[in-house]
């Protein structure tokens, strides 16, 4: 835990020193991707953080890693760091790329449930079909392809890959449909739960950095109400405006628990307990994200819908993740599901 919040930390300290509002507005107002901040993040070791030591990383566990994605959210950073954090430390031919260059995950699984994302399937020794939606694939020199419950390595230039890049309403993220025509993976790992397990953690990480979202909103409307004056004095004196900054501050507080709680408790969890920590977890935080950054527009009056505002990005940036790997509705339905289900079995 300590290691946890050192990592956490020294984070927080550098983005707050180069990562300012002035450059953090910039990059949201150009697409989600910035080969510079990624080259920085990815020198400083960032990336490289849950790698295993006999792999070149640092050997810090994914649980260390909750922190540091709460303060990806609080700053607001674009880029992949999803990506680049995870698929090095848990996909054995992914490594932490110097320049931060990413690898992308195509998913089928990452939308809401719908389905509505495509399907791949791999066939003998070739993957065929379709992602709709795939985070920086345009960006990636490599594909990390769920198939089933096959994670199969594919060049992104390869024969038969095609993508095309597509338009986000995330500010942080650039998306790309991805297309595979009978494209020969260069190395499938099948067995040992690993297609669930990246499901899981990404979920887990990203309800970090939802509860990151939530306290950055927090923050930056605290310190309005403290300044923003009406009939003479702050308006965070005013009674109402308490009660309404007092429930973000519960909601996000008790995020920020929760979201710690289960990626303490994923470290040792079985696959059934992985799913439900972060089915929980995710669904938690997609909710009470958003519930705080519209609060937080509330209190900004008019000013908070504007680009100028960064509580604006926020809330785009907690509706955009909000739906990725599952909402609360679906979500909640996981976890009812599948709690009646162990009822049934005792």
């Amino acid at each position: 835990m300590a290691e946890q919040h050192e990592y956490a930390t020294a984070v927080d300290d550098y983005l707050t020193r180069a990562y300012d509002g002035d450059r953090r507005r910039a990059l949201l107002d150009h697409g989600g991707w910035d080969p510079g901040l990624a080259a920085e993040a990815a020198d400083l070791g960032w990336y490289a953080l849950a790698v295993p030591e006999d792999r070149g990383g640092l050997g810090a566990s994914l649980s260390d890693l909750g922190a540091v994605f709460e303060q990806y959210g609080r700053h607001l950073v674009i880029g992949p760091q999803l990506e680049n954090s995870l698929l090095p430390a848990l996909v054995e031919g992914v490594e932490a790329d110097g320049k931060g260059v990413p690898a992308a995950l195509v998913d089928p699984g990452a939308g809401d449930g719908s389905g509505d994302l495509g399907t791949v399937a791999l066939t003998g020794e070739r993957l065929t079909g379709s992602v709709g939606a795939v985070r920086f694939a345009a960006q990636a020199d490599r594909f990390v392809v769920l198939a089933g419950e096959a994670v199969c390595l594919v060049d992104a230039v390869a024969p038969g890959v095609h993508v095309e890049a597509l338009d986000s309403a995330d500010p942080a993220t650039a998306f790309a449909r991805v297309e595979l025509d009978a494209v020969v993976p260069d190395r499938v790992l099948t067995g040992d739960g690993r297609v669930p397990a990246l499901s899981a953690w990404a979920r887990l990480l990203l309800a970090c950095e939802l509860s990151g979202l939530a306290r950055g909103a927090l923050e930056r409307t605290v310190e309005h109400v403290g300044q923003r004056e009406q009939f003479g004095r702050p308006i965070g004196s005013f009674q109402a405006v308490q009660h309404i900054a007092a429930d973000m501050h519960a909601r996000s507080t008790g995020l920020h628990n929760l979201c710690l709680a289960a990626v303490a408790d994923a470290a040792g969890a079985s696959p059934a307990e992985l799913d439900l920590l972060a089915w929980t977890a995710k669904a938690h935080a997609a909710e009470a994200a958003v519930a705080v950054c519209e609060d937080a527009i509330q209190l900004h009056g008019g000013m908070g819908f504007t680009t100028e505002s960064d509580v604006s990005w926020y809330y785009r940036r907690a509706l955009a993740l909000r739906g990725w790997y599952g909402d609360e509705v679906e979500l909640r339905q996981r976890v009812g599901a599948a709690l009646l289900d162990g009822g049934r079995r005792t």
